[in-house]
């Protein structure tokens, strides 16, 4: 049986693997407001480690595995348990099975929306739109850099439901790490950036990051490589799947 969901129409390998020999990315690493970090942490199980967010987007030129695609998003540095991270909050993407391929092993909260990477001599543009959310950066590669604060981004922190058809509750959520990171080859230039995030048509789900203030940036080129994830942990185990458990135990 295929490892895809649903097993009859599966829209990525049931391998998980894919990459790109043609990635380039920007990620921009913004001060924000400590309250509403903390706020966003609130109903999750990871823990607070500092005001900060990391602002990503990446684009596969040429790809295996999946389409070519554009997209990232907005991590936030966090702790669950010993392990030390970045919990993904919000993530964009701009094709359907680059966007299953996230949602459903890993769960990456994606949802589609316009996106580009352009480069032009050192400067470099990037872009996230959609009708709630509205992320632009830019980077000028090389340019004139600070010493950037240790704020953690891997591996991605990701809280992975599994939704139930009995009921309104999940049927299981669990923690997952997953650290492509490790598993890719960029050369990096570090330089000076710049982020805003603005409202869309449909209002503005990141209205929290507003006034953000970016302090580091990096433009990445290389080889790009998906990665399996580790469960850290199960949150939460849904009363249908608590009932299939005993009937199975009771045979």
């Amino acid at each position: 049986m295929t490892n895809n969901i649903p097993v009859h129409n599966p829209l990525f390998p049931p391998s998980l693997d894919y990459g790109s020999d043609d990635a380039e990315g920007v990620s921009v690493l913004v001060e924000v407001d400590e309250a509403a970090v903390r706020g966003l942490l609130a109903d999750t199980p990871f823990a607070f480690v500092s005001a900060h967010a990391w602002i990503e987007i990446i684009a596969l030129r040429s790809a295996w595995g999946v389409e070519p695609f554009c997209g990232g998003g907005v991590i936030v540095p966090a702790r669950y348990g010993d392990t030390l991270g970045g919990y993904y909050a919000f993530c964009y993407i701009d094709t359907d099975d680059a966007l299953a391929l996230g949602r459903e092993p890993f769960g990456y909260p994606k949802k589609y929306a316009r996106s580009h990477v352009q480069r032009t001599g050192r400067a470099v543009t990037a872009s996230m739109k959609r009708k709630d959310a509205v992320i632009e950066v830019s980077v000028i590669a090389g340019g004139k850099t600070g010493e950037a604060p240790a704020v953690p981004r891997y591996p991605h922190l990701l809280l992975q439901t599994f939704p139930s058809a009995e009921s309104g509750e999940p049927l299981l959520t669990r923690v997952i790490a997953r650290d492509t990171a490790a598993t890719s080859s960029m050369a990096v230039e570090a330089g000076e950036a710049a982020a805003s995030v603005l409202d869309g048509p449909g209002g503005n789900e990141l209205a929290w990051m507003r006034g953000c203030r970016a302090v580091a940036g990096s433009y990445a080129r290389g080889s790009f490589r998906g990665a399996l994830g580790t469960v850290l942990g199960t949150e939460q185990i849904g009363g249908e799947l608590r009932d299939a458990l005993r009937a199975e135990a009771a045979q």
